[in-house]
């Protein structure tokens, strides 16, 4: 085990310097046990009797104002947002009255908002839900109804409290007060909380609790993907019943139990700090026609080529009118979709992207999020094909071979990002572009980066080459798949042209672990996602080695320890841990640990912490910090 730092900590923030936090039970962390007060003193308490589902969330600000979201498990009959230095002093019977289109008091404004259904919220059997509200597994896919308000709310100037409430018959709910702003203007430094891979893990609250903490206010979240583990699977964005789902982390309403025994409750950030994130494999559900889990739909994504082919033996049957709509519903539906995450958002849009790759610019701080992700398959390699009774990233079943549909297709790739794609195109304009050339600070999150010690690293991030096995009569007996390191996009493509634009700042998820690397120009790569567990990091001073398939598959394609990026790992620079040698170690994992960085864009210089929750009274310390440019 690696030996923790034993000087050269961070200062954990005390209770009165953590601003902008309200938590309604009492903290069980290292900090003191008294409920966090915002230091704007607005009430903590919601109003109604109808529950909300989530607490409102800030979306896309722009000059003037900014987009607040939030979701019911009732249509409801109005919903709005309330703006005004006196909203927190509003009683039950005002609220009740701007509920049923009554008028507002005096200095509030209210703001009307837009609903919409999620089109494919569902829960099954293994949904970690009360069993009287959990489907049986006889049942199969079940879907649930989850409604989205999203209201603009325009005309505001500074900091402004702000409430939601959303009316249904003669029953109404209403949030606690929270605050807003327009976007910060293109000078002006942001605080950015940097975190990805929350997963509804156990240790994801206890992360994102002490985060709060110790950093204190935050302008924004970057967030590189990786929200949750199904994301058709409602539960896991609004109320699993561990008390890690995505929503009540963020909110400062989650509930878990952590590996040291305490309970967490997250930190109520997004409330008044917009989410920026990337698409992450998670946010990629798998096919639905015909499955019967949510699991198994997740398991079970097709590429688009495939299932184009498979639609062409059935258009006259499913489409006989040749309906663009149908045909694009059918498509989606047999073989991947993020659509649930782009419902639940409201992001900047590329041209060609939508909301899966975008640009925008926050503070001083140019973003652009990318879609760089695939589909994660298992490690199984059998050489005998008549041995292989499950599809891997390596080979596909012997059951599937007639069965494209059937088929794994190994860890191909969701949405291409090699020269010539419409997302490199986008992003060389982008890098081009005057609001990324006069940016103080250059950011770009994406899922899966090009440099790591992590296990997930590998393959090469290239389309699976398929090699069809025969035998004497040429029959087709066997498919699998290599990964040439040569034909790895992100090296190859994508990393030059960020490092020719000079951007300051890669910042991935994806393997579970701290680790940074920096080119001689100056970019810095960074992956901080051990946000409370880990998939291990494969370096020499660690003693693991990633899988390296046997014969006939090429092993030399596959690297077993170090960075396949080719750039050395940077140790820490603050207090590393060590070996038991003493050596300072250049990664950080292990699931007693929690990382969570930001970036502090006026100073021009991000730093991680890390909370060890073997010993959690002891605090958090800073591992590492660095300036950009």
């Amino acid at each position: 085990m690696p030996a923790r730092p034993a000087t050269a900590r961070g200062v954990t923030v005390t209770l009165a310097a953590a601003t902008a936090l309200a938590l309604t039970v009492p903290l069980a962390a290292a900090a003191p046990t008294d409920a966090l007060v915002p230091a704007t003193g607005y009430s903590v308490a919601a109003a109604g009797d109808l529950p909300l589902l989530t607490d409102p969330f800030l979306q896309s600000p722009t000059t003037t104002g900014v987009t607040v979201a939030w979701m019911t498990e009732f249509p409801g009959s109005r919903h709005v947002v309330l703006t005004g230095d006196g909203v927190d002093d509003l009683s039950e019977a005002q609220l009740a009255t701007v509920a049923f289109r009554g008028r507002p008091p005096a200095g509030i404004r209210v703001h009307r908002a837009a609903s919409a259904p999620l089109s494919r919220a569902v829960e099954d059997s293994a949904s970690q839900l009360p069993a009287a509200s959990r489907p049986a597994a006889a049942d199969g896919i079940v879907a649930r109804e989850v409604h989205r308000h999203e209201a603009a709310v325009r005309g505001v100037r500074g900091d402004t409290p702000y409430r939601v409430v959303s009316a249904q018959g003669s029953d109404y709910a209403a949030s606690a007060t929270y605050t807003l702003a327009p976007a910060a203007g293109r000078d002006e430094g942001q605080r950015v909380l940097l975190t990805s891979d929350h997963q509804a893990m156990v240790n994801t609250p206890a992360n994102l609790q002490v985060a709060a903490q110790t950093v204190g206010d935050l302008d924004a979240v970057f967030f590189a993907g990786d929200l949750v583990n199904q994301p058709d699977r409602a539960s896991e964005w609004f109320d699993d019943t561990r008390g890690s789902a995505f929503f009540p982390v963020l909110q400062g309403h989650a509930g878990r139990v952590a590996t040291d025994g305490r309970t967490y409750v997250g930190a109520p950030i997004i409330q008044n700090a917009p989410v920026y994130p990337a698409v992450g494999n998670h946010e990629v559900q798998g096919r639905v026609d015909g499955m019967t889990s949510i699991g198994t739909s997740y398991n079970s994504p097709v590429p688009r080529e495939v299932a184009e082919a498979a639609y062409a033996e059935v258009a006259a049957e499913v489409n006989p009118t040749d309906d663009p709509a149908v045909r694009e519903q059918w498509l989606e539906d047999n073989s991947f979709s993020s659509r649930t995450y782009e419902e639940i958002f409201t992001l900047p849009e590329s041209r060609t992207g939508g909301e899966t790759y975008y640009a925008t610019t926050v503070g001083n701080i140019r973003l652009i999020s990318l879609y760089s992700t695939r589909i994660w398959r298992g490690t199984a390699n059998q050489a005998d094909p008549a041995a292989r009774t499950a599809s891997s990233r390596y080979q596909e079943s012997a059951a599937s071979l007639d069965d494209p549909m059937a088929q794994g297709h190994g860890e191909f790739v969701f949405e291409a990002i090699d020269r010539g794609s419409e997302q490199y195109e986008w992003l060389q304009a982008e890098l081009a572009s005057p609001e990324f050339r006069r940016a103080e600070h250059t950011v770009v999150i994406l899922h899966e980066g090009p440099q790591g010690l992590g296990d997930n690293v590998g393959p090469a991030f290239a389309d699976p080459v398929r090699i069809e096995e025969t035998n004497a009569d040429g029959e087709v007996v066997g498919v699998r798949y290599e990964y040439p390191l040569e034909d790895n996009v992100l090296l190859t493509d994508l990393q030059p042209l960020l490092t020719e634009a000079g951007v300051d700042l890669v910042y991935n998820g994806h393997s579970h672990l701290w680790n940074r690397f920096r080119t001689e120009g100056g970019t810095n790569f960074l992956e901080s996602s051990n946000t409370g567990n880990s998939y291990g990091a494969y370096h020499p001073l660690s003693g693991r080695s990633r899988h390296v398939p046997g014969a006939p598959w090429d092993a030399s394609q596959y690297v077993a320890q170090g960075n396949p990026g080719g750039l050395e790992p940077i140790v820490p620079t603050v207090a590393p841990l060590r070996a038991e040698d003493g050596t300072p170690l250049p990664f950080l994992w292990g699931n007693q640990y929690a990382a969570f960085t930001l970036l502090d864009s006026e100073a021009g210089e991000v730093t991680t912490w890390v909370y060890d929750l073997t010993d959690p009274d002891a605090g958090a310390w800073v591992l590492d910090r660095f300036e950009l440019g």
